[in-house]
């Protein structure tokens, strides 16, 4: 055994929340491929953060998506503008766009009903 072996174990235990938060991501994404996300006609309000601007603009472009492939292209474009401003400094190239996974569902769950609706559609998928 070396010495480096209590630093091992301290970046593992440091990871593993993050790591197990990107599984139960991926477990959800199951289910959510048979959801479809479109958008209100009359939304209730105006998208107030940019991850809710960014879904707004990418319905905009493709109407209708499954719910797993929203998620990944706006966790993909919010990780690209964080690269673009500099955070590529705190690594968060390890985790890539996925790092983002939580927060694109977080608020499509939020704003379900007010600026968009989530339904199970599987026929459109």
């Amino acid at each position: 055994m070396s010495g480096f072996e209590p630093g091992r174990w301290k970046m593992r235990k440091l990871f593993r929340g993050s790591l197990g938060q990107l599984n139960s991501d991926s477990a959800v994404k199951s289910e959510a491929d048979i959801t479809v996300v479109r958008l209100i006609d009359f939304p209730r309000r105006m998208p107030g953060t940019p991850i809710e601007q960014r879904v707004i603009s990418t319905l905009k472009e493709t109407g209708p998506v499954s719910f797993a492939k929203l998620v990944k292209t706006v966790a993909g474009e919010v990780y690209a503008e964080e690269l673009r401003k500099g955070s590529g400094v705190l690594d968060i190239g390890l985790f890539g766009s996925r790092l983002f996974n939580s927060d694109v569902v977080r608020e499509l769950q939020a704003a379900d009903g007010v600026l968009w609706e989530i339904k199970h559609e599987p026929e459109l998928v």
